[in-house]
């Protein structure tokens, strides 16, 4: 009932008319369940796999095909990005460029409804294989390029560090043709925060040509690199995060990432709700964001927020505690 009355009340209401489409990034499938991700009809989700995920069966695509099944059940398109593999030993072995395709041929072969691709998550992180071997990386995108012209590939996924323009510069002579479509992660442009010239996001603009897809960002709760993060500092940089993604009319899609908590209290949070799916400061920032944009009335704004109920799901539920926290 709670589903159908916050459908309702959204129904009559015209799209938004940002200049970008919004989407969000989660890895828990639960997400499409939740009455508040069904009420705000978000149009893009975005979700992180292991390369070789349609070449073998195991977790990883049992994981994958769950999450699937909830973007198709509520009418959200998939982003899909690669990563390194989770077989033992092989977090920093990269693949030859055969076996990469290989392994895509399979997925699109699999899922031939997907058609939205990152090659490799934060390529020039220092956490991924690709980190060293810029090379490498352009690879992917041509062989993604090569079995699926059709789909959109969009190039780069880079890190907004300071080594962004390095190493994009090693990445672009050997990507095949004139990629009309990028992609960049802005975390440190929206939480520093940077003033827009000097932004990461910008530069990367700068560069390339084509439209440009913000494909994680997000006020950030809790994480190892910010530790005097909070909630009220993440709603503000959440607010940051719309403001960035109006600057320029080629920054076409803006993925959010996360939509809950982890369980975990040491793991990387950016969530919009907390672990036991209550609301916090930065979602309330995006139910504004959404109010102005969708010119919501008053009482659709309220049906955004409801209260706790079964229907949101608690990401501790059945999960012990740390052994430091017991």
């Amino acid at each position: 009932m709670l589903v159908l009355a916050l459908v309702l009340v959204l129904a009559p209401q015209a799209r938004a008319d940002w200049p970008f489409e919004l989407g969000i990034g989660e890895q828990q499938p639960q997400m499409f369940d939740d009455p508040r991700f069904l009420a705000l009809e978000l149009e893009h989700v975005r979700f992180v796999t292991a390369y070789d995920v349609a070449c073998r069966a195991g977790a990883d695509r049992g994981s994958l095909e769950t999450w699937l099944a909830g973007a198709r059940r509520t009418g959200a398109r998939p982003l899909v990005a690669f990563s390194f593999s989770s077989r033992a030993g092989a977090r920093w072995k990269l693949p030859s460029y055969r076996t990469f395709m290989r392994c895509f041929r399979g997925f699109r072969a699999r899922y031939p409804w997907v058609h939205d691709f990152n090659p490799w998550n934060e390529a020039n992180h220092s956490s991924q294989p690709t980190f060293r071997h810029p090379q490498k990386a352009a690879g992917f995108y041509n062989a993604m390029r090569r079995v699926c012209r059709k789909c959109n590939v969009a190039a780069g996924d880079l890190l907004d560090w300071d080594n962004i323009v390095r190493w994009y510069h090693r990445y672009r002579p050997h990507l095949r043709g004139r990629p009309r479509l990028w992609s960049i992660h802005n975390y440190i442009d929206v939480n520093r925060p940077r003033r827009w010239r000097a932004s990461a996001t910008r530069k990367l603009l700068g560069l390339t040509r084509g439209e440009l897809w913000i494909t994680e960002t997000a006020g950030v709760v809790r994480s190892r690199r910010y530790t005097k993060y909070d909630e009220h500092r993440a709603a503000v940089a959440t607010r940051r995060m719309f403001d960035l993604a109006r600057r320029s009319p080629r920054i076409s899609r803006l993925y959010a990432y996360q939509w809950q908590a982890p369980c975990d209290p040491y793991a990387w949070d950016s969530g919009w709700l907390r672990s036991n799916g209550s609301a916090r400061p930065g979602w309330r920032v995006v139910v504004e964001e959404m109010a102005r944009e969708l010119r919501l009335s008053r009482a659709a704004i309220e049906a955004l927020d409801p209260p706790l109920s079964p229907a949101m799901h608690d990401t501790c539920e059945g999960v012990p505690p740390p052994a430091g926290l017991q």
